[in-house]
């Protein structure tokens, strides 16, 4: 059945703020960006790709035909500014872009996983792609991994491709993603699911020239039979992204393991950091940041649904030197939250991180099924509190956009400092807008929380891609943990 979303403490927050409609220029997929005019100061950001200071969002269309194929999916990046995300300078991405490996093939759904960081440490964050549904060879479905490398105007011209050492149809690598310096380098790595494994490739200085780069596997704690959700985060402070994980050793109906792999001098380690988790079962979906704000990483899971006595409840593993304090986790209290936890972020720049708590498939005021909504729950000293909390969809005041039966507004979730103002804003997927043609929703951090103003919304057609059912905005880039 649909979940709703409820408010928190009987009250919906408001969101305020005005948001005018702009006219975007546009440029053809695939076409070089211009740089901006006057570049703003300062120290490159984590998923800044043209170096100017400014976050940069990239969001995919598995769903999108290109020349013709159905469903090879392509990507649209939209950069940064002082006043926030727009969509008149921006990029389109495709297998046919100059430079990238393969070319668009019915079913690739290139764009189906999405994330950012610096990998060969050149100041440019560069972009990497999972294409879920690559054919490699004969296999169907075994899925590949592109890095689109970051440049003065963005996207650049090389970009290298990997898939998983041994390739299975239907494996679908790619699919999931998560970034972090395991290593402790300077420079980003990235980790995949595969399978009963992650997947992790080690960023490099000289990445760029390394056509085939090296893929170490890896079991997570308690795996053997599946991978669920990943995550990076710092868990005991010690400056080494480590990566939060959830397997399964059998059937994932049965049990399942919460677990962190410890980064590293020499990366990602394979034996586990302090004690792991049981969980009745695996299907959680896991999130890390920093919650109370003592410069460890925490660890969020909840189910997405019921769950007996507990449902939907959420739960914060708090971090420390050994690892995750299981016997300090702390249930949340406060009123029922439907959907899944998505992401963790300082929205407000008070120094905790946030939850937003996703649910797409809530109904909206008016009854619309699928409308989706989100909830944003404040971090503190205290760990998650209801004081402050807000409710936001596409209904909420200021908001660019109006909720309609199958939008599923929060099927996916990206926040990084888009307007470099210190705090985090959020952009959000609605997947199924327009009919399926889908689009994603800016919306922007204050002291107050998440606030409307200078909200938009944007779909395929604002990148010249035609508008049809794209599922635009399934996959959303995020930065790298850290």
């Amino acid at each position: 059945m649909p979940r709703h979303i409820l408010p928190i403490g009987g009250v919906v927050a408001v969101v305020t703020g005005v948001a005018l409609a702009t006219t975007p220029s546009y440029a053809a997929p695939g076409a070089p960006a211009k740089a901006p005019a006057a570049p703003a100061a300062g120290k490159a950001t984590p998923a800044d790709m043209d170096g100017d200071g400014f976050d940069d969002l990239a969001s995919g269309a598995p769903g999108g035909a290109v020349k013709g194929h159905a469903k090879a999916g392509y990507v649209a990046l939209t950069f940064g500014s002082a006043s926030g995300i727009s969509v008149a300078r921006h990029q389109g991405l495709t297998q046919s872009h100059t430079g990238v490996p393969g070319t668009p093939e019915a079913g690739d759904r290139f764009g189906s996983a999405l994330a950012m960081g610096d990998m060969d440490g050149d100041g440019h964050a560069d972009l990497v792609v999972g294409a879920s549904g690559e054919a490699i060879g004969d296999v169907k479905g075994a899925g590949s991994v592109t890095i689109v490398f970051g440049s003065p105007t963005g996207l650049s011209d090389k970009a290298i491709a990997y898939h998983a050492p041994t390739v299975t149809a239907g494996r679908g690598f790619g699919g999931r993603l998560a970034m972090g310096d395991f290593d402790h380098d300077g420079l980003q790595d990235v980790a995949t699911v595969d399978g009963t494994k992650v997947a992790v490739v080690k960023g490099a200085k000289n990445l760029r020239s390394t056509p085939a780069p090296a893929v170490r596997l890896i079991t997570p704690p308690g795996g053997g039979a599946g991978t669920q959700g990943i995550a990076g985060g710092d868990v005991n402070g010690d400056g080494y992204a480590d990566l939060a994980t959830v397997a399964y050793f059998d059937d994932p109906a049965d049990e399942g393991t919460l677990g962190v792999l410890p980064g590293s001098r020499s990366g990602l380690s394979a034996t586990p950091l302090g004690r792991n988790v049981g969980l009745p079962f695996a299907g959680y979906r896991v999130v890390a940041g920093d919650v109370n704000g003592d410069g460890k990483d925490d660890v969020v899971i909840d189910t997405g649904f019921e769950d007996g006595p507990d449902g939907y409840k959420l739960r914060t593993f708090p971090g420390s030197v050994s690892g995750l304090d299981a016997a300090g986790a702390v249930a949340w209290s406060g009123e029922k939250q439907g959907g899944t936890a998505a992401q963790l972020a300082d929205v407000d720049g008070d120094g905790y991180e946030d939850l937003f708590v996703a649910d797409p498939e809530a109904v909206d005021g008016d009854g619309f099924q699928n409308a989706g909504a989100l909830t944003v729950l404040r971090g503190s000293k205290n760990w998650l509190t209801a004081e402050g909390a807000q409710t936001l969809s596409l209904d909420s005041k200021g908001v660019v956009g109006v909720a309609e039966t199958g939008d599923f507004f929060g099927s996916t979730l990206a926040s990084a400092d888009y307007n470099g103002d210190g705090k985090a804003d959020l952009a959000t997927g609605a997947r199924g807008k327009w009919r399926g043609t889908g689009a994603v929703s800016m919306t922007y951090g204050s002291a107050g929380g998440l606030t409307g103003q200078g909200s938009i919304l944007f779909g395929p057609d604002s990148f010249g891609y035609a508008a049809e059912k794209a599922g635009f905005g399934a996959a959303l880039s995020t930065p790298p943990a850290g």
